[in-house]
């Protein structure tokens, strides 16, 4: 919801925003907002709003038609949810289907499993070099080089190191 939305609170079911240290659901409200049609309000829907604290501090609102589930079940789900939304991006940013190889179900299901599993051993890869580069540029450089005869976890905890090790190498055995 944007921050000049307009909306009515019909009903405040928990409410700890003036505890200072209070961490996971500090507020949850039922709220009505208006649908406008050319500028006359037609409908109001009637919705849930919570408000979450994380232990950083950062405040996190929820909007939903949900009303049978626990707040805090909300707030995971949403939380939960958003790891989706990073991982899709992730995959959209890095291995993009552009065009599918085949046109049957299948060969979708397996380009699009390839790109998973790729995805998963990048992950691997990054968390066992506990390199600072981002995910992104990891990809890249793993692309460009993918046919070279260089250790992959050296090449990408110190890529020049590694490049220069293998290099070097190289050069020695052909004079």
């Amino acid at each position: 919801m944007k921050d000049n939305a307009v909306f009515h609170v019909t009903k405040v079911l928990v409410d700890k925003t003036k505890k200072k240290q209070a961490i996971g659901v500090i507020k949850e409200q039922y709220i009505t907002v208006g649908i406008k049609t050319n500028g006359i309000e037609t409908e109001r829907l009637k919705l849930r709003r919570v408000i979450y604290k994380a232990r950083d501090g950062k405040r996190y609102i929820y909007i939903t038609n949900d009303f049978s589930l626990p707040a805090s079940k909300i707030a995971t789900i949403y939380k939960n949810r958003w790891m989706i939304e990073l991982l899709f991006k992730q995959i959209k940013q890095n291995f993009p289907l552009r065009y599918f190889w085949g046109e049957s179900d299948n060969a979708i299901k397996m380009q699009v499993y390839c790109v998973l599993i790729a995805q998963l051993l990048m992950v691997v890869i990054r968390k066992k070099a506990a390199t600072k580069k981002s995910f992104a540029n990891m990809i890249t450089v793993i692309r460009l080089h993918l046919m070279s005869y260089v250790d992959l976890l050296e090449f990408i905890k110190d890529t020049y190191k590694a490049w220069r090790k293998t290099h070097n190498a190289s050069f020695a055995f052909s004079t």
